[in-house]
């Protein structure tokens, strides 16, 4: 499935609330790992969102949404990560990014390419944690409830 630019960034600005904030976690492949539903406010899309992190790496976390189209089909929107690994965007000329947070977004270019939808990556210094990037993707992809404290860029990310 491929998506338009212009859907890609209707689906991000869409407004969005989680239906499931108090979803619990399990560890798995030394990985701390939550899931929510997130569904659009009107009712008309669903979403979901991740958080991971490494119980070993403290740089070694990943949170991101996804869109589940209608033909059960998931295709991950964005995906916020941590320093600890090298990110290459082939596209671009093999654009390197080394050991730096940076925000993964999808694109029509690469999916068209046959590559994952969110490979496209850029740099960012926005966050240094994995509750900071949860703080930025909210942020950016016009996500809420997780409750007042949290809707807010400002908020304590109370889960971890």
């Amino acid at each position: 499935m491929v998506l338009s630019d212009a859907l890609i960034s209707t689906l991000l600005k869409t407004p969005k609330t989680v239906t499931n904030p108090t979803a619990k976690g399990s560890v798995r492949k030394k990985s701390e790992r939550f899931t929510y539903q997130v569904e659009s406010d009107d009712g008309s899309k669903s979403f979901e969102l991740y958080t991971r992190q490494n119980t070993l790496d403290p740089e070694a976390y990943s949170c991101g949404l996804v869109f589940l189209a209608g033909n059960g089909e998931k295709v991950p929107l964005a995906r916020y990560n941590g320093s600890n690994h090298t990110h290459r965007n082939p596209l671009e000329g093999d654009e390197l990014i080394v050991n730096k947070c940076h925000i993964h977004k999808a694109t029509e270019r690469y999916m068209e390419a046959g590559d994952k939808a969110e490979k496209y990556a850029e740099t960012t210094d926005r966050y240094a944690t994995l509750s900071g990037a949860l703080e930025c993707m909210l942020l950016d992809c016009n996500i809420s409830g997780f409750g007042s404290q949290n809707d807010s860029p400002s908020g304590q990310m109370s889960f971890f």
